[in-house]
């Protein structure tokens, strides 16, 4: 049953995380503006990741209720952050995929502006998110909420992990997966209600349907990640490299590369586009894109990793092989395409 609590969690937190991102690239796209959107959606995200993974703040999370931790750190942090936007960000700006009026240096130029500024926020976020949670800590909490319990009903102070029997922790562990696999559930079914129902706001709540299916996906593949920090790893050689995050970004990039082909090739739009152009069928991709495939992908738990990585520079050549791979995904499955068969096509203009 945990496992199924700590999945409806994950479910009900990415949710969240999607709303933040959208949320926060929504605030951040304006004329004029001088830094890729979603870089706060990746702060953010990573300075909640920093906060959580912070040890005293983990060993209280899950003392209260483990599956809330996983919650927060796989759930939220990874679906408010992700790999496939920031890669297919970055080709966008070395391939001028938007079409500004600038030369092929500028085009390298932007883009290693937004490689560098993402990774620098991402990690600001993160040791920003640990010196904060050395500031305000669960524990801190905790002891608050014990104090005002004591005043508002006259009890001794009762510390419930050591004084609970066995059968009582048991009991109320139950209930709280139970509660949890409720809580999941209904949310979800709550967005694909909207999604139903709600034509004006579809593009949003098809993504969020489709979130909870790609930070679940993202979980399952952390089961092939080795730990970290144990011993140190030849800077030049994949093994030991977390590959379960690893394979969760490449295959979303790859993913959303292909909707992506599918959204614009060609030159006609309408019926006779060569891929999709119905509203219906642009915001499906659309959804796929930063639903699932945002999700599925992450990069607060690529900066964790490399925070444990050791040499550093083991670190920096498992970031450069991501980054890297990301790239030449992109220009394989939209470049080769875009170059080939022109891509202002279907979905821009798509048809009601």
């Amino acid at each position: 049953m945990e496992a199924a609590a700590t999945g409806a969690l994950i479910a009900f937190a990415s949710l969240w995380g999607t709303l933040t991102r959208l949320g926060l690239s929504a605030l951040n796209t304006y004329d004029g503006q001088s830094i890729a959107p979603i870089i706060w959606a990746q702060a953010v995200g990573c300075l909640v990741m920093g906060w959580m993974t912070y040890p005293r703040n983990k060993e209280t999370m899950e003392r209260w209720y483990k599956p809330a931790f996983t919650m927060v750190t796989t759930g939220y942090c990874g679906s408010t952050t992700s790999y496939s936007t920031w890669v297919f960000g970055v080709f966008q700006a070395f391939s001028n995929n938007l079409h500004y009026n600038r030369h092929g240096l500028h085009n390298v130029m932007d883009a290693l502006t937004q490689t560098a500024a993402t990774i620098g926020m991402s990690f600001a976020g993160f040791w920003a998110g640990r010196t904060l949670a050395g500031l305000v800590r669960l524990a801190y909490l905790e002891e608050a909420l014990s104090r005002i319990t004591r005043r508002s009903h006259g009890m001794p102070r009762i510390d419930t992990s050591s004084t609970l029997e066995r059968g009582e922790k048991t009991q109320r562990t139950r209930y709280l997966h139970l509660a949890s696999i409720a809580l999941g559930t209904v949310f979800w079914i709550g967005a694909i209600l909207l999604c139903a129902l709600y034509t004006p706001f579809r593009k949003v709540s098809f993504t969020l349907v489709l979130s909870p299916l790609g930070a679940l996906a993202r979980w399952q593949l952390a089961k092939l990640n080795k730990p970290l920090g144990q011993a140190p790893l030849v800077w030049y050689s994949p093994r030991g490299w977390p590959v379960g995050t690893l394979t969760a970004n490449l295959v979303a990039i790859t993913i959303l590369c292909v909707v992506y082909t599918a959204q614009y090739v060609g030159y006609e739009t309408g019926p006779a586009s060569r891929g999709a152009y119905t509203a219906n069928a642009c915001d499906a991709l659309y959804a796929v894109q930063n639903g699932f495939c945002g999700t599925l992908s992450t990069i607060s738990t690529l900066i964790v990793e490399l925070s444990l990585m050791r040499p550093p520079r083991a670190a920096f050549a498992h970031l450069f092989f991501s980054w890297a791979v990301g790239i030449l995904i992109s220009i394989l499955l939209v470049g080769a395409p875009w170059w080939a068969l022109g891509m202002q096509g279907g979905c821009a203009a798509p048809v009601p």
